[in-house]
């Protein structure tokens, strides 16, 4: 379920488009994937603008950055390829 965008100071991230708010700095793969109601089939990959996605898994852990631009993640069933 998607949650309301909060302009506080939560750090605001996106996963496929919806926002979310997230009350740490940091969140893991694992964390991301509860949030978003993501199923354990689908691989989560991190925009990174300029560079490949990075592919998430559910042990790492990403740093969100409160001042600067929303993280924005993306799901991918495994298998697919995007096109």
């Amino acid at each position: 379920m998607t949650q309301p965008a909060n302009p506080g100071n939560k750090p605001e991230l996106f996963v496929d488009n919806d926002p979310y708010q997230w009350t740490k700095s940091t969140i893991t793969g694992a964390e991301i994937r509860t949030l978003a109601s993501l199923p354990a089939d689908v691989k989560i990959f991190m925009k990174v603008p300029g560079h490949p996605d990075r592919d998430i898994t559910d042990t790492d852990v990403v740093t969100l950055d409160p001042h600067g631009a929303p993280a924005r993640f993306s799901s991918q069933a495994v298998g697919s390829q995007a096109g």
